[in-house]
């Protein structure tokens, strides 16, 4: 996710715990001691860091030093991941003739001549102990990605499932003479029968698969994370046999799988094999990586320090996922003042004008993942409060499909049993913050002890209550409005009235530069509804929010201790 060097630009502060410059440190540690080794890589590496939207956005030039990066390296393959269709096909394809290593996708197809947009595998030519082998390696993209991106994809690319499509090249990749065939698949783990987002669980069950790479979900395979999940050996890091990893996020890991080969008579078997993903944390980054991106990273850090406005209070996350928060406020409040002037004067001028927006950094990646703005805000803390380079789009909704998108929401929270003595978890980990939308411009409650689906209750607009054949429109970004979360999927009334250029962060640094200070004010337009419970209802956060609990007098939470791990 373009964190190239260990540095959190966010933070604007060195960070050890991650960086592709420490991952080559530890890549030629391995090389220096094996003979037999290939590179390669899983997908989202040009997107998600501010150094990659400096390279993509606001200063493109003739090289990026991503790419720069990757091909110092020596990478053997790349794959397609989601993120790297976020800036466009154009400069996509650009760097990807840039790159001195195939890039990989074999179920994504140009709709012009449906043939493979990118090669679909590569089968190399290698010597192992002075005998030639034949190594296959093929790579997969999430086909909701079509959702995510379409407005850059949809007319120009369509792809397929995973699953099927390895079923379709796995054979012929053999019969094309590969010895051993290494799959990259930019997906992580759903063990359900129709997984597709998430179907590297089904790809370790494909005959013919030697090796597996996965992604997309940030997680770490082998983990105790994985402790039950049915044939997963945490020891060995294999899965139902296949040696197989999951190399977290950022850097912060290197997957190592290894295959121990056998030739008889010139034909190669894998004897057996394991994998394990070791932490970059230790590792210095190498000097000649940090040389080739030095430039680019003195002006990231001058490019996020530039100044953009004050607030009055602190701004954060801690709590944004279990009750209304400025982060989230701020984020709204600037989406309906550019509703509200873009849709003046015309047809849409006096339907009922909402916005959802959703807290980005809400502890997905461990117990400092929060926003914490203090007083001054500069484009780095924009960046905090929106991490993504969404733009902006507006959707029109009917009451029925409104509520769709609220019961979406809700399945951010556990169902709650009221009779039970024993501690409940509230919030489900395995959902996704930033599909944690707040809707600003209803009131609603959720009622955490009905199951998914039925949890959203006393919905009205102006006092009133909302009924299915009322029409809003919904200030969102381009994922929430293609589909993104699955809030919106299958909802008939969705049409999208308004996809303009304009990044969701641009419209916030619009709202905050134009005044002197913001002072944002919670609406507290939703709440869970109360409830008796005979046991504790508890979640995690980051210690810091202990101040925040005593100094705005939340009295729905306790304090109730800091773990090991560094959650409170």
């Amino acid at each position: 996710h373009a964190h190239i060097m260990p540095y959190d630009y966010m933070a604007d502060a060195v960070d050890q715990k991650f960086g592709l410059a420490k991952v080559y440190t530890l890549v030629q540690q391995l090389r220096a001691k094996h003979n037999n080794t290939l590179l390669v890589d899983n997908g989202d590496i040009i997107q998600g860091s501010i150094l990659g939207y400096i390279e993509a956005v606001v200063d493109r030039k003739d090289k990026n030093s991503i790419i720069e990066a990757m091909n110092m390296m020596g990478y053997d393959a790349g794959t397609i991941g989601n993120h790297e269709y976020n800036f466009g096909l154009p400069l996509l394809d650009s760097l990807v003739e840039a790159s001195n290593f195939p890039w990989l996708s074999a179920n994504t197809y140009n709709v012009s001549d449906d043939k493979h947009r990118y090669e679909p595998y590569v089968i190399l030519d290698r010597m192992v102990d002075g005998k030639p082998i034949k190594i296959g390696v093929i790579g997969f993209v999430p086909p909701q990605v079509m959702i995510w991106d379409k407005m850059h994809l949809n007319g120009n690319i369509y792809v397929n499932e995973i699953v099927d499509s390895a079923k379709k090249y796995v054979p012929e990749m053999k019969a094309k003479g590969a010895d051993v065939i290494v799959v990259t698949a930019h997906s992580g783990f759903d063990l359900s029968e129709n997984a597709s987002e998430n179907a590297s669980y089904q790809l370790s069950q494909i005959e013919g698969i030697n090796a597996l790479v996965t992604g997309h979900q940030h997680y770490v395979f082998p983990s105790s994370r994985y402790a039950t999940t049915p044939g997963a050996d945490l020891v060995k890091g294999t899965l139902n046999g296949v040696p197989t990893v999951m190399p977290g996020a950022w850097g912060d890991h290197l997957g190592v799988i290894t295959l121990n080969l056998q030739n008889d008579n010139g034909t190669w078997t894998v004897v057996d094999g394991g994998a394990k993903a070791m932490p970059t944390v230790s590792y210095g980054a190498d000097p000649a990586m940090v040389a080739l991106v030095k430039d680019r990273h003195e002006q990231t850090i001058e490019y996020v320090n530039n100044p953009v406005g004050k607030t009055a209070t602190p701004l954060n996350t801690y709590f944004s996922r279990v009750a209304p928060n400025k982060v989230v406020q701020l984020i709204n409040d600037a989406q309906l003042e550019f509703g509200k002037k873009h849709f003046a004067g015309t047809e849409y001028e006096n339907l009922p004008l909402l916005s959802a927006a959703a807290p980005f950094k809400a502890g997905r990646h461990g117990a400092s993942y929060f926003t914490n703005v203090k007083s001054g805000i500069a484009i780095k803390d924009i960046a905090d409060i929106y991490i993504y380079n969404n733009t902006l789009q507006i959707v029109k909704v009917d009451g029925k499909d409104l509520l769709k998108w609220l019961e979406g929401n809700a399945n951010n929270f556990n169902q709650i049993d009221p009779n039970k003595t024993e501690d409940q978890t509230l919030l489900d980990y395995n959902f996704r913050g930033f599909n944690f939308d707040t809707i600003a411009g209803i009131e609603y409650q959720i009622d955490v002890t009905k199951p998914k689906g039925q949890r959203i209750v006393n919905v009205t607009y102006e006092g009133k209550p909302v009924t299915a054949d009322m029409e809003f429109l919904v200030v969102a970004n381009n994922y929430r409005a293609s589909g993104g979360g699955d809030h919106l999927l299958g909802a008939p009334s969705v049409e999208i009235v308004y996809s303009g250029t304009e990044e969701n962060r641009e419209v916030i640094i619009d709202y905050v530069s134009s005044r002197d200070v913001i002072n944002v004010e919670l609406v507290n337009n939703w709440s869970i509804v109360p409830v008796e419970t005979k046991g504790n209802v508890v979640f995690r956060s980051s210690p810091k929010g202990k101040e925040y609990i005593e100094a705005n007098n939340l009295t729905f939470v306790s304090y109730l201790g800091e773990g090991a791990d560094g959650w409170a």
